[in-house]
Parts: structure tokens; sequence; C-alpha cells
């Protein structure tokens, strides 16, 4: 019997590099495509924010200019916010929450500026303030974003937008 065959064995395998590679980009990998996952959520949001703002922006147009085509109430503002944004009209408006409220001064509007929007739709008639919000919750993908935003549950983030202007004299 021989013994120095078993140790020979062993240091062959403990010389042989021939696998390091691999075994080294295993360790490496998920941290590598997490990040890339990371960079790409960063990207989506930044796109989903700018959709955000102009799609309210266009469709608050309407009611400042009081054209014809202009929602009436929440639920056709939703719907024509949802339209410029794209995608799945149902599943866009399960996630935007607006309010649409006319105030005799800005100020007034600057109070409320910050909290959340509740649903109440008043658009208010020529030459009136009006304050518009909408806020967009959107699921996120990777930890690291969930930790560097401000969230608003188990990885998902709200993208808010506000706009206030006064309607012009279209009467």
């Amino acid at each position: 019997m021989d013994w120095t065959r078993p140790h020979s064995i062993t240091a062959n395998f403990r010389r042989d590099v021939s696998g390091a590679t691999a075994v080294e980009f295993a360790f490496v990998a998920p941290v590598l495509f997490l990040a890339l996952f990371s960079i790409v959520e960063v990207g989506m949001l930044a796109m989903m924010s700018s959709g955000l703002d102009n799609a309210v922006s266009e469709t608050a147009r309407r009611i400042k200019t009081g054209r014809d085509d202009a929602a009436a109430n929440a639920a056709g503002f939703e719907d024509q916010i949802c339209a410029r944004m794209g995608g799945n009209v149902a599943e866009c408006r399960s996630r935007l929450v607006i309010s649409v409220q006319r105030f005799d001064r800005f100020t007034d509007a600057n109070a409320v500026i910050s909290a959340p929007p509740a649903g109440q739709f008043n658009r208010g008639s020529a030459e009136d303030i009006v304050l518009v919000k909408a806020d967009y919750v959107w699921p996120l993908m990777t930890p690291f974003i969930a930790t560097a935003y401000h969230r608003d549950g188990p990885m998902q983030v709200t993208l808010g937008t506000r706009v206030a202007f006064k309607n012009e004299p279209f009467e």
C-alpha cells in the first residue's frame, strides 16, 4: 500500500489554480449584478418621475386654459394623466392619487402643497388659483434603491409632483 499517493493528490489539488477565476467570479457576480440592476432602476425612476411631471403639467394645462376636453372629475383627470404616461391605464390608476383644489390666494395653496393628495377635484373657473397634486407609487426591484430613497412601504417609493397656477380668463 502506497501512502504517498493520497498526499500527492491533495498537494496537487492545492497547487491547481485553474478554477480560481470561476470561484472568484461566483463571489463577485451577485454584487455586480445587483449594482447593475440598481443603476438601471435609478434610470427608470428618473424616467417615471419626468413622465409624471410632464403628464400632470399637460393635463393641468387643459384646466388652466379652459379647454373643452379638460377633465370634469377626478376619474377623468386620472385617466388623462395615465394616458399621457403610457402603459396599462388600469395599473396606472391603481398607483395614482390626485387632488385638484381651488384657492383664493397662492399663499393658501402654498400652505397645503406638501400634504398628500386626497382625491378631491375642484378645477375652479376663470382666474381662480388651482393647485394640482399627484402621487404615483412605484415598486422597487433592488434593496439598494429602497434604502436610498424615502420609502412608503416595503420596496416601493412614491413619486410626487405639484403644479400651482392661475386659470386664464377663458370665459
